[in-house]
């Protein structure tokens, strides 16, 4: 089990959250096994699954010793922040801001994300304690300008841009302030999950997980030229 503090150190790291939000759970495993091969390390699988406590708690056992971590998603009650923990979740994510589920999260040494839009709920959310703000819908709020503008005046706050995010936009979000991204529906595209084409999801996992890369390679070296 991770602390709170790597837990967050991951999510810095990885830049990637993969969502699995599908409509059935042999479509939710396959989702899952698509990300988890080709790189993504950070993968949340949302309440609103069919099943999905049995789908973590089997995903936790098979990847144990993988490097994975995986969080629950569409988090409402404390009664879910538990029933999560219990399945081997070891992160926490909501639409809202609840003080409750923060509280849980915190407690229990689980990493918090709590899902808000305007300056008022991101400032509040992150003085109630969560560990990052998810900009829920990022895209419909104004993208990676309205992270940008709002990143002004409130730097200390890490966020989380919330789905859904195209791949192009991966990179401007980061720029403008991000510190991660939530991918869902632009890897698991519906029409792919629906013929099966679990390789082009993973195609298109890898193509994510290479902005990443090359977008890490960079920051390196610009480091290491100052």
């Amino acid at each position: 089990m991770s602390s709170r503090k790597e837990l967050f150190a991951k999510v810095k790291h990885e830049g990637i959250i993969g969502v699995v939000r599908e409509e059935s759970a042999e479509a939710a495993m396959a989702v899952a096994h698509a990300y988890a091969a080709n790189g993504v390390r950070l993968l949340e699988i949302t309440l609103t699954t069919p099943d999905a406590l049995e789908i973590i708690g089997k995903l936790v056992e098979e990847y144990a010793d993988k490097g994975i971590t995986f969080a629950a998603g569409t988090v409402r009650t404390p009664s879910d922040a538990a029933a999560a923990r219990r399945a081997g979740a070891q992160i926490l994510v909501s639409p809202h801001t609840d003080v409750r589920l923060i509280e849980y999260a915190n407690e229990n040494e689980l990493l918090s994300i709590a899902g808000a839009a305007t300056v008022t709920e991101i400032i509040g959310a992150w003085q109630a304690g969560c560990d990052i703000v998810k900009v829920y819908p990022a895209q419909m709020l104004g993208g990676p300008d309205y992270f940008r503008t709002i990143r002004q005046p409130i730097r200390d706050v890490s966020m989380l841009a919330g789905g859904p995010v195209a791949l192009y936009a991966i990179e401007p979000y980061l720029e403008a302030g991000a510190i991660a991204v939530n991918l869902g529906g632009s890897l698991a595209v519906p029409e792919l999950v629906r013929t099966r084409q679990w390789e082009e999801i993973g195609r298109r996992v890898l193509l994510a997980t290479s902005i990443i890369e090359s977008r890490r390679s960079l920051l390196a070296e610009t480091v290491y030229v100052h």
